[in-house]
């Protein structure tokens, strides 16, 4: 394999990885969401058929689950911000690289390329990063933190190829600016480089072995992370089915849910509990037709409510009854929750709270993301 074509294989990689992180919120916000993201799940069905592989379908951070978690909420709020933030850079430096060629200016050494040697990459960056945020599945972090390494790797061929085109001018100007940031801010990082071996084959698999180890703590990383959000929902492990509450509840209004869901006849492993007037599409809860209150800066601060107001009337809530698919059949306890790789809707129950009694049953809608793997939490 020469060169060249080495260096195409990477970038194909680069841009299949880009596309795993972006397509799915893609998918999400388009009017056809429901018809690209069927074709998107097969590869996450397939990865859900090994236990092997399944858990790289999991998800780190809240989707619609109120998290009382500073961390969480806050991921999760920077996400769109970084998105925007990312796209206005690769634009602005999309505009001056082609400005550049349409005028035979040649090398651009002006606005972002003052500071900065490779802006589109971190434009590109940013809004991996508000994508991975906001659809923080594993695989789709994993692929981000490759696709980090890999723009690092194409960097350094571009600024080879540079150097041999502009020579000396370019090496100036390569003293004068950072790879991803300024040149300040990147000498207090160079200091933490580890040296490499000059044998090829010796110093490639240095590299590989810091891709492994940068892996391996992405995954311990994403882990903890994970487990810090669901110590921070609301959930009742109770003996028939693991309740977890969508919204904040009073404590009282949490003991007499718990309390039903755990001496009432009624299937499922899950019971999904929230607001009656909330509406999430991935469970199938469709809201009322009433008006909800506001709010204001609460709602802001807490992004993982899925939008829905935090201004509700706690005694009408509506319980989603579904099975864990994943999970295994001898799980016992909150692991019938976190296991959890997909869930299967049973039934809607309404809730009198204060009569404390089921008041109404109804099977669920067949919804939009039925078979296709969605946020548990």
């Amino acid at each position: 394999m020469n060169v060249v074509t080495g260096e195409r294989a990477v970038k194909t990689s680069a841009w299949l990885l880009y596309t795993l992180i972006v397509l799915e919120i893609l998918f999400m916000v388009s009017p056809f969401a429901a018809y690209y993201y069927s074709i998107y799940a097969t590869p996450l069905n397939l990865l859900q058929e090994s236990s092997h592989t399944a858990w790289l379908t999991m998800y780190l951070l809240p989707h619609f689950t109120y998290s009382d978690s500073w961390l969480a909420n806050g991921l999760v709020l920077v996400s769109w911000p970084l998105i925007f933030l990312g796209i206005v850079v690769f634009v602005v430096g999309f505009g001056q690289i082609y400005w550049s060629k349409f005028t035979g200016k040649g090398a651009v050494e002006s606005g972002l390329y003052r500071f900065i040697r490779h802006p589109q990459y971190v434009a590109l960056a940013i809004i991996g990063l508000g994508t991975s945020l906001y659809w923080s599945r594993f695989i789709v972090v994993i692929a981000f933190v490759s696709m980090l390494c890999i723009y690092m790797f194409l960097a350094r061929v571009e600024e080879r190829i540079c150097l041999e085109k502009f020579g000396e001018a370019y090496r100036d100007y390569t003293n004068r600016t950072g790879m991803f940031l300024p040149r300040r801010w990147e000498k207090r990082f160079c200091r933490l480089a580890i040296p490499l071996p000059r044998a090829v084959w010796l110093r490639g698999a240095v590299l590989v072995g810091i891709y492994a180890l940068v892996l391996v703590l992405t995954i311990g990383a994403g882990q903890w992370l994970r487990g810090h959000v669901i110590d921070s929902l609301q959930i009742d492990d109770g003996p028939t089915r693991v309740t977890v509450f969508l919204a904040p509840v009073s404590p009282q209004t949490k003991e007499v849910v718990a309390d039903l869901m755990n001496r009432s006849e009624l299937p499922g492993l899950i019971a999904y509990v929230a607001p009656s007037s909330w509406r999430i599409p991935e469970l199938g809860f469709t809201g009322t037709n009433g008006q909800p209150e506001h709010g204001g800066i609460s709602e802001l601060l807490h992004p993982t409510t899925h939008g829905n107001s935090l201004s509700f009337d706690e005694d009408k809530l509506t319980v989603l009854l579904a099975d864990a698919s994943g999970a295994g059949a001898d799980v016992q306890g909150i692991d019938r929750f976190t296991r959890a790789l997909n869930i299967q809707p049973i039934e809607f129950v309404e809730l009198d709270i204060v009569a404390r009694e089921v008041v109404d049953l109804r099977l669920p809608a067949e919804g939009y993301w039925a078979g296709i793997p969605v946020p548990t939490f």
